[in-house]
């Protein structure tokens, strides 16, 4: 919905707990704004709700999108007369996607509600152009009238902050993912990827889970810090942005949004972003944590080339932080350039091939992917 004075608009509601009754009254506050549920959805339309479903990971560790936000929205899909479901690409989808239903809380809530639960692997995907190459994008995203977006609020290890951009990405089901990380490993390429791939599926309004969300190294292997929001819009930059002005991350400082931005997918300046309902500053996050290696990205990319050698961010994967070796792997099945491989039963990762792209710590279900930097790395962080 366009907003009568033409400036992006970002509705905030306070959120303390994920109590159903005071989800749903936040979920209403921060939609009212843009007409309701009604105003995206017709009744007969099919919705997809695209939630953060990153691991298998109970919904305390802030690592997924909340059942109670997801179970909100799909309530008033239903009041506008659409068919909810939900459906992602889980990182830990290779080993079942039911362990990551499961864990998740999302095979209760389908259980409660009838609402159906879609695997973007299982369900096939379909080849489609963009403007900087061609992606896999799952065919329920494609199918969906309408796509309602739910992401996370993250912080993230190589781009800095993960939102309503880059929950998008997860239209690309399985090791799709991964082989466009080994295509463009720097947070400022990768950035334009994730841009490129939203373009494609184009959501009709973002409702942000901010109640609990992640500090310090995301987008798995940081620590849950109490937000206490929930956050609308029908810009993904401008939300995006809202929130990343919230932990203190400047303004054109985060990859995604910036290339989001250059794509002209929405208003990154915070001074043209028209705030309703609570006030962002009013948040009590000036200690909030950001990721250490995601920090580089505030380096210029010319400083950063000439010192390549004695700046880098490496995965090292612990046994004393719980990796679990051959019995898991999923590390060396996600690394899209081979360089993590088995030795006397733990992952080991050979830097000659590495490309720091990191995916190995998003995906590690055990939080056993340390990040490691170089001593002048640690210097700029």
């Amino acid at each position: 919905m366009t907003n009568p004075n033409g400036r992006a608009r970002v509705a905030i509601a306070r959120c303390g707990s994920y109590d159903l009754l005071g989800v749903a009254r936040a979920v209403d506050e921060v939609l009212e704004p843009f007409g309701g549920m009604g105003s995206f959805v017709r009744p007969g339309q099919n919705v997809l709700l695209k939630p953060n479903l990153l691991s298998a990971k109970a919904p305390e560790r802030a690592i997924t999108t909340h059942p109670s936000v997801l179970e909100v929205l799909a309530a008033r899909v239903r009041e506008a007369g659409g068919s909810p479901v939900i459906g992602d690409s889980p990182g830990g989808a290779i080993r079942g996607v039911e362990r990551v239903w499961e864990n998740t809380g999302m095979q209760d809530l389908s259980e409660r509600t009838g609402v159906p639960l879609v695997s973007f692997e299982a369900a096939g995907s379909v080849e489609t152009r963009g403007e900087l190459g061609s992606y896999m994008i799952a065919r329920p995203v494609l199918d969906a009238d309408v796509i309602v977006n739910v992401p996370k609020m993250k912080t993230h290890v190589l781009v800095l902050f993960t939102g309503c951009v880059k929950n998008t990405y997860g239209a690309v089901p399985g090791f799709g993912k991964g082989r466009l990380h080994s295509v463009a490993p720097r947070p400022g390429p990768f950035g334009r990827i994730i841009a490129d791939v939203h373009a494609l599926v184009r959501p009709a309004v973002h409702v942000v889970d901010a109640v609990l969300a992640m500090e310090g190294d995301g987008p798995s292997g940081g620590s849950p810090r109490k937000v206490g929001a929930i956050l609308a819009g029908t810009d993904p930059v401008a939300v995006d942005s809202v929130l990343e002005g919230m932990i203190g991350i400047r303004e054109g400082r985060a990859p995604v949004t910036k290339a989001a931005v250059a794509r002209g997918l929405g208003e990154m300046r915070r001074s043209e972003i028209e705030i309703v309902g609570a006030d962002p500053s009013s948040f009590d996050l000036a200690d909030f944590k950001l990721p250490r290696a995601g920090l580089l990205n505030l380096i210029p990319a010319p400083l950063i080339h000439a010192l390549r050698p004695w700046i880098w961010v490496y995965p090292e994967m612990s046994k004393e932080r719980g990796c679990r070796g051959t019995d898991c792997a999923l590390c060396v099945r996600s690394c899209p350039v081979g360089a993590i491989s088995m030795r006397d039963g733990t992952p080991y990762v050979d830097r000659k091939p590495c490309v720091e792209c990191l995916c190995c710590h998003e995906v590690c279900p055990h939080d056993a992917v340390q990040v490691r930097l170089s001593w002048l790395a640690k210097k700029f962080s």
